[in-house]
């Protein structure tokens, strides 16, 4: 539990606009924002039954509340919450609790890596790190390797070296000689694939309206049971190709 917590009076300009009128709505922002599990990286787990509780007790219809509540906030780009891991993100609170951006000797950087570590890579803390990669200097900190080789797509093959440069042109040599060569079809989604992963580093350009965001996130292939979660990420301009194309792989079943 954090001993402060400092919330700026523009709240009722940002966030607290998008959700005047929902009573229920304005209660969670709070407790996201200063309950008892909440962090000063605003990412932290917070399963459903301790929102309920800790806003409207053993009140009839506390959960229903809690969750109407979240989803409201939710659907206004506040926060994110994975329902299987149950972690919530509220987006703007690193930047509200502990800074914009901070250098690289700040003592900061280590106690914000310190509390991701602490959590599960799931796709919710890794588009924190994502987002917060550069402006808090995450990639520098051991820590986070994992998350770091997540991000980068290692964990795919944990195992596999990298390859050094002189090996990789003896492959070519070889391939120029017609040892293990590729089919020109080969050769083409070969090419595609890397001009896919060139793109990974930058997101969609955030849709003009929510029926716009879901007709593009069909159209790239998003499966069904990730349109929500990928609609959020979204609109708020993080969504990266790399994100579609993790859920493509799990709904596959591939691991």
């Amino acid at each position: 539990m954090r001993n402060f917590a400092t919330i700026p009076p523009s709240v009722w300009q940002t966030d607290l606009k998008k959700l005047r009128g929902d009573v229920d709505a304005i209660a969670v922002h709070y407790h996201l924002t200063t309950g008892p599990h909440s962090t000063m990286i605003g990412i932290y787990p917070l399963p459903m039954i301790y929102l309920a509780h800790e806003i409207w007790g053993s009140s009839e219809g506390a959960y229903q509340g809690a969750s109407k509540g979240l989803r409201r906030v939710i659907e206004a780009g506040i926060a994110s919450y994975d329902e299987e891991t149950e972690i919530i993100w509220v987006h703007e609170m690193a930047a509200t609790q502990v800074a914009p951006r901070l250098s690289p000797k700040d003592n900061k950087v280590s106690s914000v890596a310190k509390q991701l570590a602490a959590l599960p890579i799931c796709p919710i803390t890794l588009s924190f790190y994502r987002h917060y990669r550069d402006l808090f200097h995450l990639k520098d900190q051991p820590i986070l390797e994992e998350f770091e080789r997540a991000l980068l797509g290692a964990t795919q093959a944990p195992s596999e070296p990298l390859r050094s440069k002189d090996k990789e042109k003896e492959q070519d040599k070889d391939l120029g000689q017609g040892k293990g060569s590729l089919s020109s079809e080969d050769k083409k989604d070969t090419y595609t694939h890397a001009q896919e992963n060139d793109d990974q580093e930058f997101p969609y350009d955030p849709p003009k309206s929510l029926e716009d965001g879901r007709t593009f996130l069909v159209r790239v292939g998003v499966p069904a049971q990730f349109i929500e979660q990928a609609l959020q990420r979204h609109m708020r301009g993080m969504l990266y190709p790399c994100d579609v194309e993790s859920w493509k792989f799990e709904a596959r079943g591939v691991v």
